[in-house]
């Protein structure tokens, strides 16, 4: 009886070892949240899309939209807008150009069926946060540029 014991204890030591390998390789791959971040010199805490399939989905079939948004960051300055197909909640977008200076601001409204408006800046941005349409602030300015560059070198 004792030899099962002594077999079973290795295997579990070893799937230990490896799921707690796995979490970490994990974790280090996923975009961490941040609460580093400022807008307009306050600290907010936004979701983070970081991928394209994080921007594809964004905050469709959600009921309601995270308190501080969700920030999309992109890899490289980019054009072209975003649409509102299947988002449940009307929304306001802020475009930001990669010194986190803000080049528009646009409402958004909910859209179920096509075709859907498109919402674009008419500019270059790196970044774009979506925020409730109720929320209040300027969102002029995103920062600091340690945090922004940050992001950006785990945006893909």
């Amino acid at each position: 009886m004792t030899y099962p014991l002594v077999v079973r204890r290795p295997r579990l030591l070893v799937a230990a070892c490896s799921l707690a390998a796995a979490l970490a390789v994990a974790s280090s791959a996923a975009p961490s949240r941040t609460t580093a971040l400022r807008l307009d010199g306050v600290q907010f805490d936004p979701e983070l899309a970081m991928t394209s399939a994080q921007h594809q989905r964004g905050l469709m079939f959600r009921k309601r939209a995270p308190a501080d948004g969700m920030l999309f960051v992109f890899p490289e300055d980019t054009r072209g807008g975003f649409w509102m197909k299947n988002t449940l909640v009307p929304l306001t977008i802020v475009f930001f150009d990669r010194s986190g200076k803000r080049v528009r601001k646009l409402s958004m409204t909910p859209c179920r069926t096509d075709p859907c408006a498109i919402y674009d800046p008419g500019r270059r941005y790196r970044f774009a946060l979506e925020l409730r349409a109720s929320d209040t602030r300027r969102a002029a300015k995103l920062g600091p540029l340690s945090e922004r560059r940050r992001l950006l070198q785990s945006a893909g």
